[in-house]
């Protein structure tokens, strides 16, 4: 390296000469490491000054552990049974399906059926049958007022006992009243019997009732 030294008066000049590098960083490692401090110095400077502000380190992360509200405790749902009332099963009453039992029974011969004789017929017509009890018939007050009069014949059937136990009309009297008030009055007349072979026995015979207006 070679150095030349100005010596003129009001002026003084160096000029250095070398391999084509020059400054710090013709300095290697060393000179990095210098301007690293520059670096530092001067932010440390700004900071100070408040031109850039210091960064603040990140809080530590805390984890907060959050208690889980206690689970509520559902209260059992009462199971309702429903109430299923089952209808009386009504059972058909059984029938008798065991057939009885045929009874042989001894035929009984039927009785002899003893034949009732009827009572005799009327031995026809007796003429001129005594009365002995005779009762007048009432005389209607409508005939009485309207006048009628008349004589009716009547068949009478006598019984053994001598009462009338049927009347009939043979000739009226002309008038429905009269007729059927002799033959009331004749139900009442008690006769004697007709006789047969010692026995009484059922007869007809004929009487006569006439109706008069007294005082014509």
């Amino acid at each position: 390296m070679t150095t030349n030294v100005n010596t003129s008066p009001g002026a003084t000049h160096a000029s250095y000469g070398g391999s084509g590098r020059s400054g710090l960083f013709s300095k290697g490692p060393i000179g990095l490491v210098v301007l690293g401090l520059h670096l530092a110095l001067i932010y440390a400077i700004a900071v100070s000054l408040g031109i850039v502000e210091l960064p603040s380190a990140a809080k530590p992360m805390e984890a907060v552990i959050i208690d889980s509200p206690p689970a509520e405790q559902s209260e059992p749902v009462p199971v309702v049974k429903p109430d299923l009332e089952s209808p009386p099963i009504e059972t058909p009453p059984m029938e008798n399906t065991i057939p009885e039992p045929e009874i042989a029974t001894e035929e009984v011969a039927p009785a002899a059926i003893t034949a009732e004789t009827s009572p005799a017929p009327p031995i026809g017509e007796t003429a001129d049958m005594k009365v002995n009890r005779r009762v007048d018939p009432v005389y209607p007050a409508a005939s009485r007022r309207e006048g009628e009069e008349g004589t009716g014949l009547f068949r009478v059937l006598v019984d053994e006992r001598g009462r009338p136990i049927e009347v009939q009309v043979l000739k009226t009297s002309g008038f429905p009243r009269l007729d059927e008030a002799a033959m009331t009055a004749i139900r009442k007349w008690t006769f004697s019997p007709a006789m047969q072979s010692g026995a009484a026995v059922k007869s007809w015979t004929r009487v006569s009732v006439a109706f008069r207006l007294e005082g014509k």
